[in-house]
């Protein structure tokens, strides 16, 4: 049975504190995962999709909480048969600190060496969509090396939320490394901040157009290559390009939220699966808009997401 979407990257142990509390005065953290593909796998999961997660997780108890509780998401668990166990690497942590953001605990992670070779019998071209986001591109240059493989094999849906994050092995090379994902993908699913560091200021439909028309020019075959749908998530709305050039745009309101981190994750994967089943670009945007509020409920980047929409 063919699968919806197979989605590349790293899936950490992800602690934080209670809601009211931070690290250094909480007696006990909640110990959940986190990860931008797998996030979004969650997501899709739960909506009865057929995903599957590859990457890398240390052979310690961090890893198999993580494979345990990927495994019995959704009504047929999220397919995990090709992640490598690393005795060497370990599992990455993350630990969420309300107000001061995220510190993560990933150099030498296990996923930090996840490698073209890792795709070698996944079944990639066979998938209605593949999934990458700018984290893999970032965390090493392996990781780069199989998301631009991931890309190249797919016949299906090709996936790409640029996700640029400071601190990484190539941040500081984060727009030359990220560019060639979005160059090879057919829907991007971008901030507006993001976009305008990869390709220049303007709104949210100008970055959109120059997007696609950028990436396209850049390919050698403008019909196959480049973005041919754009996302672009801003503080009070959300805009999408059509691959027929219209351009639809859904207002938003940010209410106060327990957790923001994993908003945008679960914004992909309720827009990924209207698209997938046919639905209209606004259905998308509102239905992505709803799982994307949904999460900064519950202090995890999963936990509130809907099993329906």
């Amino acid at each position: 049975m063919s699968l919806d979407l197979i989605a590349l990257g790293e899936t950490m142990l992800a602690l934080a504190p209670p809601p009211g509390e931070s690290v250094r005065q909480a007696s006990a953290l909640l110990v959940d995962h986190a990860g931008a593909e797998s996030n979004t796998c969650v997501g899709l999961a739960r909506l009865g999709f057929r995903v599957a997660w590859v990457s890398r997780l240390g052979a310690d108890a961090a890893g198999d909480r993580i494979l345990a509780a990927l495994a019995s998401e959704g009504p047929g668990g999220i397919d995990t048969r090709w992640v490598g166990r690393d005795a060497t690497r370990p599992t990455g942590v993350m630990i969420k600190e309300p107000g001061a953001g995220v510190r993560y605990y990933r150099a030498g992670s296990a996923a930090s060496v996840i490698a073209p070779e890792d795709l070698a019998v996944v079944p990639v071209a066979e998938a209605r969509a593949v999934l990458v986001t700018g984290v893999t591109a970032l965390i090493g240059p392996q990781p780069h090396a199989a998301g631009l493989a991931l890309l190249n094999a797919a016949r299906g849906l090709r996936i790409v939320d640029p996700n640029l994050r400071s601190g990484l092995w190539g941040s500081d090379r984060r727009a030359e490394l990220v560019r060639p994902f979005i160059e090879r993908c057919d829907l991007l699913l971008s901030g507006a901040q993001e976009l305008a560091e990869l390709i220049g200021d303007g709104d949210a439909e100008a970055l959109a157009r120059r997007a696609s028309f950028d990436s396209r020019r850049l390919a050698q075959d403008r019909s196959e290559r480049g973005p041919k749908e754009v996302v672009v998530r801003d503080a009070s709305s959300i805009g999408a390009l059509g691959a027929d050039g219209s351009w639809h745009v859904l207002d938003v309101r940010r209410d106060a939220a327990v957790d923001p981190i994993g908003a945008g994750d679960a914004f992909n994967a309720g827009y990924i699966a209207v698209r997938l089943r046919g639905g209209t670009i606004d259905d998308a945007l509102r239905a992505g808009a709803r799982c994307g509020a949904a999460v900064t409920t519950a202090v995890s980047d999963t936990a509130g997401f809907p099993r329906r929409l």
